[in-house]
């Protein structure tokens, strides 16, 4: 990254983070199609410095939220606990703000990783090139016209 610096603890718990929000099952999850990689790719790239500096802060903030809570870091934590957890701060239970514009941020993110990921266009939603399909050899039927 250009702009700022991170640990392999920070690596691993946006990781978990973003495959903990949307889970491996029989489709590829965050973790498959790399939405942890575009978190950090648009924090570095389309981010204020200040906005920089309270993700991370943020991040620290969450991971001490978590070990308070179930005596783990995030990353070490069970896949309920972890649910558990987040559970707990979409309910509101968590104050510090920190923690909530890092959550928010990188569950953001991280849905539009997915949403936006070859595979989500190719085998979910398949995308087409606006103005999509002409079928020129199907009648248009006339309309009535409404009473006024």
């Amino acid at each position: 990254m250009k702009n700022f610096s991170v640990d392999a603890d920070q690596r691993q718990l946006l990781e978990e983070l973003t495959a903990t929000l949307i889970p491996t099952t029989d489709t590829p999850g965050a973790k498959e199609v790399s939405a942890h990689l575009f978190v950090w790719k648009m924090i570095d790239d389309c981010s204020t410095t200040a906005d920089r500096a309270k993700f991370i802060k943020g991040m620290s903030a969450f991971d001490a939220a978590a070990k308070a809570a179930s005596g783990k870091s995030f990353a070490r934590c069970e896949p309920a606990q972890r649910e558990s957890f987040l559970a707990a701060i979409e309910a509101g239970k968590e104050t510090d703000p920190d923690v909530n514009f890092f959550y928010s941020t990188a569950k953001k993110l991280t849905i539009l990783a997915y949403s936006s990921s070859q595979y989500f266009l190719t085998k979910v939603q398949v995308y087409e090139l606006v103005p999509s399909r002409w079928h020129g050899c199907v009648p248009v039927k006339p309309q009535l016209r409404a009473a006024s």
